[in-house]
């Protein structure tokens, strides 16, 4: 297992990012969760607010306090949170860190209450791009996200961003939503234009890799994030450093997003190689009975044959979540046309009990 770097609570990335950490370290978040105050002046945009741990909002405190004062004497403080996705570790910080603010006498906007209200205050600009003089930059404080009606808390009325929307943070800070599901149906990045830089919430990781909930999508959208160099400030290099949404920042982009998409490519011919290969019934069968003949060629493995292969050197307790991601590569095969459902389990309605095939290289083709 891959030693996890030591983070700083708070540090300084660049003269429009400051990191502060969530403070909810775990075998999934890693140092925890990265939160992230852009912008060059006082006021400031929070990306994400991790889970609500009670001592991050001191530290939040600490990390605006640092910041210098604006040329008037204004303080340094938040006028937006955005929220990349709607996982418990990067919005369950909404309340209190609205709470910290109200006590700073900033006072949050109520945003429309439905998404077609919030759509009729945005003019779409020549370029497809909202008119950040009409919608975002110019709202009054609020909670931006992509929407996902299923999963957002009802209690947050969220403003809705989509993909493309442009955040002005301030006149020197601009900020381009990306939607990039797969990891969950309503995951953005943002691309911060100023200093070439991404941040890919939970699609890339500073260590190690992503879960996804939907692989097709997930790929999809690492290919749309390689793409960036079209969106770069110009004169700027087509690589561009990411600021992850858990783990250390990664200075060459593009090479890691090209590491994630072979890993997996690498994984679905790992998939394919162990569905190929022979197999018997009862692998726990007596020899006796295996004397008898009984042993014949099975149809297909499971999600679980194919992890314990795969994943043979790896703790038998990570078998259950290895074999998750698993039955997602062979959701993505099906619908390639590469693998089927086999040996009677068509109509099986739980995906673990499914034996899988591969399908006939000339009926993929067809």
């Amino acid at each position: 297992m891959e030693t996890l770097e030591r983070l700083p609570n708070i540090i300084r990335l660049s003269e429009r990012v400051i990191r502060v950490l969530g403070l909810n370290p775990n075998k999934f978040t890693l140092q925890g969760t990265n939160t992230y105050l852009i912008g060059k002046g006082p006021k400031k945009v929070l990306l994400d607010t991790g889970e609500g741990i009670p001592e991050y909002i001191p530290l939040l405190q600490e990390a605006l306090d640092k910041e210098q004062q604006g040329p008037d004497g204004e303080r340094a403080t938040i006028s937006k949170v955005i929220c990349s996705h709607w996982h418990h570790d990067h919005v369950g910080g909404i309340h209190d860190v609205l709470s910290f603010l109200a006590a700073r006498n900033i006072q949050l906007h109520n945003p429309p209450a439905t998404a077609a209200d919030a759509a009729s205050t945005a003019a779409p600009n020549s370029k497809g791009l909202v008119d950040v003089d009409t919608s975002i930059s110019s709202a009054p404080t609020g909670v931006f996200k992509y929407p996902c009606p299923d999963r957002d808390d009802p209690e947050t009325r969220f403003q809705t961003i989509q993909d493309r929307d442009i955040i002005q943070v301030d006149d020197q800070t601009t900020l381009l939503t990306i939607h990039t599901p797969g990891h969950t149906s309503d995951h953005c990045s943002f691309f911060l234009k100023e200093e070439n830089t991404l941040f890919t919430a939970d699609c890339v990781l500073g260590q190690g890799t992503a879960v996804f909930e939907d692989l097709g999508s997930y790929i999809q959208s690492l290919e749309k994030q390689l793409s960036l160099s079209e969106v770069a400030s110009a004169g700027s290099s087509p690589s561009y450093k990411i600021y992850p949404g858990h783990g250390p920042i990664i200075l060459d982009g593009p090479a890691k997003i090209r590491e994630y998409i072979k890993h997996r490519f690498d994984r679905e011919r790992q998939v394919l190689a162990v569905i190929s290969s022979p197999s018997t019934p009862n692998s726990t069968s007596s020899s006796s009975d295996e004397d008898a003949g009984s042993a014949k060629a099975t149809t297909g493995k499971t999600a679980m044959e194919i992890v314990k292969v795969i994943y043979q050197a790896y703790p038998v307790s990570l078998h259950l979540p290895a074999q998750h991601q698993i039955l997602l590569h062979l959701k993505k095969l099906e619908e390639d046309g590469k693998v089927k459902r086999g040996g009677g389990s068509e109509v099986v309605e739980d995906l673990e009990d499914v034996f899988w095939e591969l399908v006939p290289q000339n009926q993929a083709n067809l």
